[in-house]
C-alpha cells in the first residue's frame, strides 16, 4: 500500500483496522462495535489493548485522528485506501487456503474471488456457478482456476477437471 498518511505512530494496517472500528462505532453505537467488530491489532501491544478499557481509551484518544485524516487525505483517497485494506485483510485471513478462483475477465479487484481449501471444494464452487448459469440463463462461468503451492505462496492458474 502506499503511503496513507497515517497520523498515529500505530502500523498502516492498525490503523485502518482502527478506522474500520470508528466508522463501525458512528453507526453501531460503541457498545455493540466493541462486543462484534473490535478491530485486529496486528502489532501484539494493540492487539492486547483491543477489548475493554484498552479499547475505549484507544477510540478516545483517536477518534478525533479519523475524521482529521479523512479530511487530509481526501475521501475518494480514503474510500480506495479502505478497499486496499479489505483486500489485504481477506488475503491474510486466506493466507492458508492453496485453493482459489477468479472469475475471468477484467476483474482486477483482487488476485482471485474466492478461496479454499481442497481443489475439491473450488472445482465443486465452479460446478455451483455452471448450474446456477443454465438454470438462469446467464452467460456461462468463464474464470480461472488457481493453486499455490505454499501458504500465502504465489497463484498460478490450474487445469479444469470435467
Amino acid at each position: 500500500m502506499t503511503n496513507i498518511q497515517n497520523p498515529t505512530n500505530m502500523t498502516d494496517y492498525d490503523w485502518l483496522e482502527f478506522v474500520g472500528f470508528v466508522w463501525k462505532v458512528e453507526n453501531e453505537g460503541y457498545s455493540y462495535a466493541s462486543k462484534n467488530y473490535a478491530p485486529k491489532f496486528e502489532t501484539s501491544d494493540l492487539a492486547g489493548s483491543s477489548k475493554g478499557r484498552g479499547l475505549k481509551a484507544l477510540y478516545k484518544a483517536h477518534v478525533a485522528d479519523v475524521e482529521t485524516w479523512s479530511e487530509t487525505v481526501g475521501y475518494k483517497a480514503v474510500d480506495r485506501i479502505w478497499s486496499a485494506h479489505l483486500r489485504e485483510e481477506k488475503e491474510r485471513s486466506e493466507a492458508h487456503l492453496l485453493w482459489a478462483v477468479h472469475p475471468g475477465g477484467d476483474w482486477n479487484y483482487a488476485a482471485y474471488s474466492h478461496a479454499f481449501a481442497t481443489r475439491e471444494d473450488a472445482e465443486k464452487w465452479i460446478s455451483g456457478r455452471a448450474e446456477l448459469a443454465e438454470k438462469h440463463g446467464w452467460k456461462p462461468w468463464a474464470g480461472r482456476l488457481l493453486h499455490r503451492e505454499t501458504a500465502g505462496g504465489e497463484w498460478a492458474e490450474a487445469s479444469l477437471t470435467s
